[in-house]
């Protein structure tokens, strides 16, 4: 958004009559239907606080992968890292790791 927002503006608050956002949190149809239907106007603030959270978990992603790797490489040696190269963390991985582990639980308890 505030790309969008810097290329348009010539003035203050130029970019409030180019530019709109719609509101979503899912992908179904009528969800986004409705968001396009109730299209409102950037706020500039919350698109800065938006850029900062990407920031801040890219560096603590990057951070974090380093620091697991090496730490990995040391104490559990070279035959982990002939088959991976690095190990990586993001803040999404861990929620996505736990839904993909609950599954495969539950796909392993099943009896027909």
């Amino acid at each position: 958004v505030l790309p969008a927002m810097e290329t348009t503006r010539t003035f203050k608050g130029a970019f409030r009559e180019r530019v709109f956002r719609a509101r979503f949190s899912s992908m179904c149809p009528t969800e986004v239907q409705r968001a396009m239907a109730c299209l409102t106007v950037p706020n500039e603030e919350e698109a800065e606080s938006v850029d900062a959270r990407m920031e801040i978990d890219l560096r603590l992603s990057l951070a974090f992968s380093r620091f697991q790797t090496k730490y990995f490489r040391t104490n559990f040696g070279q035959h982990l890292f002939d088959l991976v190269k690095h190990l990586t963390y993001g803040p999404c991985q861990m929620p996505t790791l736990w839904f993909c582990v609950h599954r495969h639980c539950q796909v392993q308890e099943f009896s027909p």
